[in-house]
Order: structure tokens, then sequence, then C-alpha cells
């Protein structure tokens, strides 16, 4: 049954009406893959950035996530032109793998070198995540505004998965060469992704033009007075969530450890990642489908036992061991199954919870939550790394343990929250038809 209504769904999203989100995901995929931090990471450590500091770049994407909070303000200083402040701040974000395409040339020919190329790549970083975080953020209110209640949940999770499809499809080959070019051209390997990615990111403001307009997009003072405090159910929803993201920003990053810790070469690094991109493509396939019919609060109950479980493969992957490799994929593929159903159960009961210009603030609280949490647990997964990084497996092993405790603790606040699995579907499903 749900193997039909998954194809249903999908034959249902191909239609021609859809044509401009086809698009959307092809360019989207690409520039979030090949820009992402699975390739990053591995950059930052070629041209020579210390473990620690490599872990403590993830914060940035994560404090981004805070910018969501002014959304609400220039939305009313530009009488709510929220297609204008998207394609503004995508004209920034989107290319950025040209200026790391740039950075990469600049660090292969001496321009750059040391501590001030790490200082250049954190400045990118920093600029590019902040303002992705906006732009993402905003997209979801765009969809929401012009897609009736049926279509949004049809075309979101797809959006999600085609674009994931298309980013991985292209990681592999590039992980499988990228060892081998590195070995020819050192840093400079690196430029091959991230130029595909700048080149599709100016694409992808061309294709945000062409969607419909949201209209004026406005928070209005009465709403801004409602909200001012969330209902209790939103309440239980962003603490169960910021005590999840916590144990997300406790992990160190996978690339730092499967390469510093585990020796495997950055091109195996990134196919693990692209095996778990993949993974996470099926995952949003049926989460999709899953969330259209039923309880998102349950998947996103589920999405936390999962990632638990994903936070302790690794503590299989002993360095030297021939199973290693085998636990650090086994971790990625749980780790994207997680993912993908948590973030868009997230999202989907935000907007079952929140209707209208509101689901603007609301967003914005939750990411300010959840970003904060995360931001939290990565500077201290970086100290711990910093301080007992040189003891190798044992510290790694010590953060991979504790955001798995984490995410069981979640897993467990979920469930104690939830009335159960049909009363809540159909709380849910109230919401989203007074919605």
């Amino acid at each position: 049954m749900l193997a039909e209504s998954t194809m249903a769904d999908w034959r249902r999203f191909s239609a021609p009406r859809f044509r401009t989100y086809h698009a959307l995901a092809l360019t989207q995929g690409v520039v979030g893959v090949l820009v992402s931090f699975d390739v990053v990471i591995p950059f930052a450590l070629a041209i020579g950035c210390p473990p620690f500091i490599a872990v403590l770049l993830g914060v940035l994407p994560l404090a981004g996530g805070m910018g969501q909070l002014i959304v609400p303000r220039l939305l009313d200083r530009t009488n709510g032109n929220l297609r204008g402040l998207t394609l503004f701040f995508a004209a920034i974000s989107e290319p950025r793998g040209l200026y790391l395409s740039a950075l990469a040339a600049l660090v292969t020919f001496g321009v750059l070198t040391g501590p001030a190329a790490i200082l250049a790549l954190a400045l990118v970083l920093a600029i590019t995540t902040f303002v992705t975080s906006i732009v993402g953020a905003n997209l979801l209110a765009w969809h929401q505004a012009v897609l009736p209640e049926a279509e949004r949940r049809l075309v979101v999770p797809r959006l999600l998965a085609v674009s994931l499809a298309i980013g991985a499809l292209l990681l592999l080959p590039i992980a499988a060469v990228l060892d081998t070019l590195y070995h020819h051209i050192g840093p400079l390997a690196y430029a091959l992704p991230f130029t595909v990615s700048g080149v599709l990111g100016v694409a992808e403001i061309y294709v945000l033009r062409r969607l419909r307009h949201p209209g004026r997009f406005i928070v209005p003072p009465e709403a801004e007075a409602a909200d001012a405090l969330p209902t209790p159910e939103l309440k239980r929803f962003l603490k169960v969530s910021a005590t999840n993201a916590f144990g997300m920003g406790f992990a160190p990053s996978m690339s730092v450890f499967a390469i510093t810790v585990v020796g495997v070469t950055a091109g195996f690094a990134i196919a693990i990642s692209s095996i778990g991109t993949l993974t996470m493509v099926v995952a949003a396939a049926v989460a999709g489908s899953r969330l259209a019919r039923g309880s998102s609060t349950m998947i996103l109950r589920q999405s936390f036992a999962i990632r638990a479980l994903a936070m302790a493969a690794p503590l299989l992957a002993i360095p030297g061991a021939a199973f290693a490799p085998l636990f650090l994929i086994a971790s990625s593929m749980l780790g994207a199954i997680g993912f993908a159903f948590g973030s868009l159960a997230a999202n989907e009961k935000l907007f079952r919870l929140i209707s209208g210009p509101a689901v603007v603030r609301q967003h914005a609280r939750f990411l300010f939550q959840t970003s904060g949490s995360m931001t939290v647990a990565q500077i201290m997964s970086a100290g711990v790394v910093a301080v007992a990084g040189p003891f190798g497996f044992p510290a790694f092993a010590f953060l991979y343990a504790g955001s798995s405790v984490v995410r069981v603790a979640a897993w467990r606040d979920a469930g104690a929250r939830a009335d159960g699995v049909r009363p809540q579907a159909a709380t849910e499903a109230g919401a989203s038809v007074a919605a």
C-alpha cells in the first residue's frame, strides 16, 4: 500500500505544471551537495586546517540558522517583499562555489597560505551560510504562500528528494577522481566540484525568478502579539527539537573522524557522504508519503531513535580494523535516514501548528533555538577535540557516545509528550484543515 501511494505521488509530482520545481530541484541539488561540509571539511584539512578548527567550522552554518530572526523585520521594512528579499540573498549565497573555487586556486598557487587561507575560508563560510539559512527559510514560506495545502505536502518532500539524488549522483564520480586529482594538482582539485556548484548556483537564481509571485508577506502586528509566546504544543515541540539539536552539534564531523582518526582518504570520505545522501533520497520519498497521511510527531520521534543508532555506529569503527569503513558507511546511512525523517517531520509539524504569515515568526523561533543548541554543542565538541584530540579514537568515541545518549533523551521525551499515534494524527489533521 505504501509503495503504491508513493509511486502515485511521484507521478503527480512529475506533472508539467511542476516543471519549475523540477528545475529548482536540479540546481539546488548540485549547489547544496557540492559545497556541503562533506566536501568543504576535506578541503579544509587539505589546506592545513587543524582537526579541532575543522570541527569548529561546523559552528558557522549552525549559527547562521539564527539569521532567520531578522526576516520578519526585513519583510516589514520592504512592504512584505518576500520574493525580492529571497532573490537578493540568493544572489549572494548560491554562487558560493565560485568563491571557494577561487580560494582553492589562490591556495594552490601560494597567494594564500597557512592561517590566512584558513581565515579566508572561515569568512566565506560565515557569510554564505548565514545568508543561505535565510534563503532556505524564505523558500519554505514562499512554497506555503503559492501552493495549496495538498500540493505543498506533495512538492516539498519530493523537491528535497530529487535535489539529494542529483547531488549524490554528481558526488560519486567526483569522490572517485578526487584523490588522483589531488595527487597531481593539490588543493586545486577541489575547484572542480566548487566550480560546478557555482555555475548551477547562478542558474538557480534564474529558476527562482520563475516561481509564482508569493505576493506581500507581512507578519501583522496582531500576529506578533498573538505569537509572542508559543502554544503549549509548540513549546513541547521546540524543547524536544532543541534537545535533539544539541546531540547533533555534539557529534564531530564524520569527515574529520574518518580522515584523521580512521585513516581513510578524502575521496573515500566523500564517497561515504555520497552513499548517505543516496540513502536520504529514498528516506525522503518514504517520509513524504507517510507525512501526507500520518502523524508528523511519531515520524519525528522515530528519527531520534534512528539518529541515536547512527551515532553509536562509529564506536565500532576502530582504527586499523578492516571492518571500520563498514561502520562509517552504516553511520552515514542511518544518519541520513534519521535526518530525512526528522527534518521533513519537523517542517511539516510547524506548518500544521502554524498558518499564514505567523509561520515566518515561529519558524525563526524554531531555527533560533535549534541552531543555538547545535552551536553551543559544536563549540564544546571542538573543545574536546582540541584538548583530547591527540588521544585519537577515545576522544571521538566520547563525543559520539554523548551524541547518542542525547538523542535517546530526545526520543524518550518525545514519547512522554505524545498521547498515542491515532489521537496525535487526528489532532494534526485538524490543525492542518484549520490552516
